[in-house]
């Protein structure tokens, strides 16, 4: 596993993140760059030093939660259960950076509550217009105190200089270690398909009434589609395949591990359909 030295960052870099005044550390980085192995060694550096979570922003490769999910947890000895998710219904923040700006917020303002540092993992689309424009934004939305960037050249100068104009946030920059690469699409979505299919392997079928619990982010063709069931607090508690919506007797049927105990408020409707196995079967449609 690489080391914080791996990534350049040395005892200054070090100490500007120990500072009380940096609460949250929003690392950038293109795909396979290493962002969430320097994360995970941040979290556990400050984290010998105080209360520390991680909040996981990658939505596609999620470390944290499930994919099509942001998440954060407190980080200790072992690995704790996620503090809270937030539901994206997609794996990648393209066409959908309002969804993405609000979970990013959401997440970061409940991980604040719980710890004195937060760090703050994001996904790799970081370069171009696109990126520029979401890790500017996401940066409005979540006030980091530092920003720490992973380059291997210069390639994220569009997003850091005007960043590097103002005090706030602080960055610093850190290099891709050595043996470091790029995952490939094949491998990312076998990823996905295992996390999925571990999660689902237990699920069974909840038929909920439609007049019951709410429909958010509604689409035409829900069936077949990743859900996010989501309790009376609006915080979304699990996730599902909806397998059936009845419009004579205005029910949804979904598939979940959720125990049947649970109540559930609202079903929010993501933009990818799953198979049970977790196999991809399409997105953004």
């Amino acid at each position: 596993m690489a080391s914080l030295d791996d990534y350049g960052l040395g005892r200054r870099e070090l100490t500007a993140l120990e500072r009380p005044s940096v609460r949250v550390a929003y690392i950038v980085g293109d795909v396979g760059t290493g962002k969430s192995t320097l994360a995970a060694a941040v979290a556990r550096h400050l984290s010998r030093r105080g209360r520390t979570a991680l909040v996981d922003l990658d939505a596609g490769q999620a470390s944290v939660g499930l994919p099509t999910t942001f998440a954060w947890r407190t980080w200790g000895r072992r690995a704790a259960k996620p503090g809270g998710m937030y539901f994206t219904g997609t794996t990648s923040p393209t066409g959908h950076f309002d969804i993405a700006i609000a979970g990013a917020a959401a997440m970061v303002s409940e991980a604040r509550d719980a710890a004195a540092k937060i760090v703050v993992d994001t996904c790799g689309l970081a370069r171009g217009p696109a990126g520029i424009r979401l890790h500017h934004t996401t940066i409005d939305a979540v006030r980091p105190d530092a920003v720490l960037a992973i380059q291997r050249g210069d390639e994220l100068a569009g997003l850091l200089e005007p960043l590097r104009r103002m005090r706030r946030p602080v960055v610093i920059d850190a290099s891709v270690p050595e043996g470091v690469c790029k995952r490939s699409r094949a491998t990312r979505r076998s990823y996905r398909r295992e996390r999925f299919g571990a999660y689902f392997a237990r699920a069974r079928e909840r038929v909920f009434g439609l007049d019951e619990v709410g429909l958010l982010r509604p689409r035409r063709d829900p069936v077949g589609r990743i859900a996010s069931l989501r309790n009376e607090a609006g915080r979304d508690v699990a996730l599902g395949i909806v397998r059936a919506v009845g419009k004579s007797s205005g029910t949804i049927t979904v598939l979940t591990p959720l125990p049947a105990r649970t109540r559930v408020a609202a079903v929010v409707l993501g933009s990818m359909r799953i198979a049970r196995d977790g196999r991809q079967l399409a997105r953004d449609v």
